[in-house]
């Protein structure tokens, strides 16, 4: 049986950690804010849809949301990552997205 409000939890501290209010997180993941903030308490349940939307949205993967993520060191690129989604338009955003995959595939060469 899945932990509702231990998920919940973990949205809230996704949103928190990007500094959005509960009415802007529901905006960028296509909700409303009644239901987000539903979600936040462990209230409601969701389907494997809005789970996605949330992951987007926040900007964390839909593990981390389900089982947590500990793991310090890959919260800075998060973050990173999370703010490129924030900021910039869909061009730039393609744009960090090659970097990031070109970087990939030469550090897989080391």
């Amino acid at each position: 049986m899945a932990d509702y409000v231990a998920l919940g939890k973990r949205i809230r501290d996704a949103r928190k950690a990007l500094n959005l209010t509960q009415e802007e997180a529901s905006e960028r993941c296509g909700i409303t804010s009644s239901y987000y903030g539903n979600l936040e308490r462990g209230d409601k349940k969701m389907s494997v849809k809005t789970l996605v939307k949330l992951s987007e949205g926040l900007g964390v993967s839909v593990d981390s949301l389900l089982y947590g993520d500990d793991s310090r060191e890959k919260k800075p690129l998060a973050d990173m990552v999370a703010k490129v989604k924030k900021e910039a338009d869909l061009g730039q955003f393609e744009k960090y997205l090659m970097i990031m995959e070109a970087v990939s595939k030469i550090a897989d060469r080391l």
